[in-house]
């Protein structure tokens, strides 16, 4: 299982301001401690106080937390963890129930480009940049934008901004290969029902697939022919691996086999699936063939009429 998390170069930084955040609330407190018995002072205090309790709380939820996201069958899950401990935000949503990822755009901050306290002014805006949305209409965004200061080096803004777009190129490639394997996987399990069908229910199917495809598949053993037509069951079933079947044009094959006598009495095994398929002669598989096209032919006529 395959995760990708959210956990880039920014955590010194994050500790940083959550050390100087502390450091300042402190203060906050002392000077409360002090005011206390003064009504204005105290109030004066208690407004700051405020906002850097909520900004050591932001800090936590959305700089420090780390999320991650991976997809187990056909779902996919998110989760917010501090410290490996508590789980702050999950959730899971059916595969196929999503509709697109969005980054939701870059944010520029006024205090992007400021260094010392000014940078601190950073963790009072969290950022979740990447958005889900679902068919239904719901939106879920998730996966907080975390700089660095810039005034350590300019190119650190357009590193920041190429490490987040990693993570949304990640996370979109992550659920399309899931839709795939999938849907592939929803056509094995077809085609495997189709190949463990009835005998005759199997034949007539690649009879079918015969016309349709307007091409065969052959491999020749012990003097007899193993005929398929379904060359997504050749391509995709593991059955056929070890099989070395050739491609060949229905009517090239019917010049070439089905017209001559001396092909008459062949055997041929039509719906093969490993264990058993359908036995019987060229001249028998000629005229189960040909009913099937006139049939189709007929129906053609009287559609036109």
């Amino acid at each position: 299982m395959r995760k990708i998390v959210n956990k880039n170069s920014t955590y010194f930084y994050s500790y940083t301001g959550l050390i100087s955040l502390i450091f300042f609330e402190i203060i906050l407190l002392i000077f409360l401690y002090l005011f206390s018995r003064e009504i204005i002072p105290a109030i004066a205090i208690l407004v700051p106080n405020y906002f850097f309790i909520r900004a050591i709380i932001i800090v936590l939820k959305y700089f420090i937390s780390i999320e991650e996201c991976y997809c187990i069958e056909d779902k996919f899950y998110y989760k917010k963890v501090l410290w490996n401990k508590w789980t702050l935000k999950k959730f899971e949503i059916p595969i196929y129930e999503i509709k697109k990822i969005e980054d939701n755009g870059k944010l520029i901050l006024r205090t992007e480009l400021q260094a010392g306290v000014g940078y601190l002014l950073y963790y009072f805006n969290p950022y979740e940049r990447i958005c889900i949305e679902t068919i239904s209409g719901k939106r879920y965004d998730i996966w907080n934008y975390k700089k660095r200061p810039s005034y350590l080096s300019i190119d650190n803004l357009y590193d920041d901004d190429r490490e987040f777009l990693d993570f949304l190129f990640s996370i979109r490639a992550m659920i399309e290969n899931r839709k795939k394997e999938i849907l592939f996987n929803q056509k094995v399990e077809n085609l495997m029902e189709k190949y463990n069908s009835p005998l005759d229910e199997r034949y007539n199917y690649i009879l079918n697939k015969i016309v349709d495809e307007e091409k065969l598949f052959i491999c020749e053993k012990d003097n007899n022919f193993i005929i398929n037509g379904d060359s997504e069951a050749i391509k995709d079933l593991k059955v056929f691996k070890d099989i070395n079947f050739e491609e060949i044009d229905f009517y090239i094959f019917y010049v070439n086999y089905l017209s001559k006598k001396e092909y008459e009495t062949k055997k041929v095994l039509i719906g093969y699936n490993g264990i058993d398929g359908k036995e019987l002669t060229i001249s028998k598989f000629k005229e189960d063939i040909n009913k099937i096209r006139d049939s189709r032919s007929t129906f053609k006529n009287v559609y036109k009429r």
